[in-house]
This record gives C-alpha cells, structure tokens and sequence, in this order.
C-alpha cells in the first residue's frame, strides 16, 4: 500500500479556496507558498476539507462535483493514493489540517465494509475515534461511511431506494451497474473497471449524469431518512447506509 506523506509547508495559510481540478497540488501548494510570502491572499470562504480512505473513485467524484455544482470542498490531498488503512492516514491528515485551519471542517469518507466484520479493524477504529472525540463532537470532524462501500450512495441517486443489507461491493455492484453504467460516455466496460480506472472516471459525463435532474438531493433525502428511521429502532447494523450526505447538508 503507498502511503503518502504529508508535504510540510512553514507558516502557510488558511485554505479558503477550494481545490481546482484544472491544476495539480503540487501547482496549488506552491501558489499557496508564494501567496503567503508575498502577504496577496485574498481571504474568503473556508470551505470544508474531504479526506477519504479511497483512491480513484471518491476523488474523481468529489473534484467533479466542485467543478459541476455550487458544492465547493478542499480535496487533501487531490491524488488521494491508497489510503484504505484510513486509521492511520487520517489523522495526520486530520493534524495537518487543524494545524494550519483551527475554523475548519473535515469530512472523513470511507467504506465500512472491511471494517466491521475485522475486530482489528474494529479497534484501530475505535482508536481513531477516541482521538478526535471532541473534533467529533463540536462538528469539526464528520465521520461519513458507507455501508458497504461508495457505491451504495451513488445507489440511492437512482429510483431503486435499497435499505436491505448490502455486505460486500459485489453484493451492491450487482444492484448499480444497470443504472450507473449509462451514465458513462462508454458504458461497455465492466463496472469495477469504470468506478476504479481514471482513464474512465477523469471524464466528468459520469457525475454530471448522476446528478442531474435532481438525484443528488434525493440521494440525501434517502440516506438520511433510511439512518434516522433505522437508529429510532436500534436497528441501522442490519442494513446498509451512508453518511455522505452529510456533506451535502453541511452537518
């Protein structure tokens, strides 16, 4: 697994502009240098943080929405890598952040499918949660998991509104594939390869696709029903879910 550092950078600013697709981190990083150095930012809005324990799939999806739509976040990094032990990764990411951000919010997205039946997983988790419990608690840091993975929140952007219990990617593959591979300009590959592969997810026509026509605000409306009417009968372990949402209604 790659597991990237974190580029240390003295006394930089704020982030309060959100990070652009067009160009690379290491291009916004040196601006952002330069800026600081010269005493030229332009202070605004901060918008909030996403970090996310995936690689090619949650990064295209989130820098298309900040091109596509009035969302606008801070990717850290923009080339997420492979962070998938996201237990160890976020909080640098999380420490890095708070550092230079003390107003910030951070959205943590990753899949809890691995997570739940490991009881290794389980405690590094637990761990991670222990450590930012107050950040959790005041709203700085926002956990947003999905049950089983991503792909059941692009699930909830088409008719079909799901609530059984999806395990595994392959279990709520199975149930995405005929309404997302159409949103892609070539929907002849396999769906794994079309969610995994940049060469396929660096085109925008996806997400633009998603999205239209109001499906992202019923994928919200959706996912944050089917958890309140879940945890009002302590039963949200049997199904599948996602926090995501979150993110889209500022929580």
């Amino acid at each position: 697994m790659c597991k990237r550092e974190l580029a240390e950078s003295a006394e930089e600013p704020k982030y309060f502009a959100s990070v652009q697709s067009a160009t690379s981190e290491v291009e916004n990083e040196n601006k952002e240098q330069q800026e600081a150095e010269h005493g030229t930012r332009e202070m605004g809005i901060l918008y909030p943080f996403i970090i996310s324990g995936g690689k090619n799939t949650e990064r295209f999806y989130f820098k298309h929405i900040n091109d596509l739509t009035d969302y606008k976040f801070n990717i850290k990094p923009e080339y997420f890598a492979d962070e998938s032990n996201y237990t160890e990764v976020f909080p640098k990411r999380i420490r890095e952040i708070l550092s230079r951000n003390t107003d910030a919010k951070i959205y943590c997205v990753f899949d809890w499918d691995t997570i739940y039946t490991d009881e290794t997983c389980l405690k590094r988790h637990d761990a991670f949660v222990k450590e930012f419990i107050d950040e959790i608690n005041n709203g700085t840091v926002v956990i947003c998991h999905s049950m089983p993975s991503i792909e059941y929140w692009f699930l909830l952007h088409f008719e079909e509104n799901c609530t059984e219990l999806l395990k595994d990617y392959s279990a709520v593959s199975t149930r995405l594939a005929p309404h997302i591979k159409p949103c892609f300009s070539d929907p002849t590959p396999k769906l794994k390869k079309l969610l995994k592969m940049e060469k396929y997810l660096k085109d925008s026509t996806w997400v633009k696709n998603l999205i239209d026509d109001g499906k992202l605000e019923k994928a919200t409306k959706y996912a944050e029903s089917n958890i309140n009417a879940a945890k009002a009968i302590d039963d949200l372990e049997n199904q599948s879910f996602s926090y995501v949402y979150k993110i889209f209604k500022g929580e």
